[in-house]
């Protein structure tokens, strides 16, 4: 990975190839994402971000996501949307890696607004902004 948050996706290979792989690829603003590698049998328990959406797109390989209790396929080339509070978990059932890129979006609350526009204004003058 670079300072811009790239990373060929289609290339990694986990350092080993036991437990789940995390990549951060970027964090910007109310974005994130990062790269997500399960091996053969790995699962991520069942969990809920109360205040991120959650996009997963399949890279390669293929597992199940569990979402409020029912399975959903996960082969290369899915796509699987999780809005935020929603209960869901991922499981490798293959026996090969599953690699998942997953971009979280935090929400925005009315009670954010005064630092959306303060950055706003700061990035319009070209001052620091976070």
């Amino acid at each position: 990975m670079n300072d811009f948050g790239q990373l060929n996706i289609k290339s990694y290979q986990p350092p080993h190839l036991y437990g789940v792989h995390h990549v951060n690829l970027y964090h910007h603003e109310e974005t994130t994402a990062d790269l997500v590698v399960l091996p053969p049998g790995a699962q991520i328990a069942t969990h809920r971000h109360e205040n991120a959406h959650e996009l997963f797109d399949v890279v390669d390989g293929a597992g199940t996501f569990i979402v409020v209790g029912r399975p959903v396929s996960g082969e290369a080339g899915k796509c699987v949307f999780i809005p935020a509070g929603t209960e869901h978990a991922l499981r490798n059932d293959g026996d090969a890696p599953w690699t998942v890129r997953v971009t979280y979006q935090n929400r925005i609350y009315p009670r954010h607004l005064g630092k959306l526009v303060g950055r706003a204004i700061r990035k319009r003058l070209g001052l620091f902004y976070s």
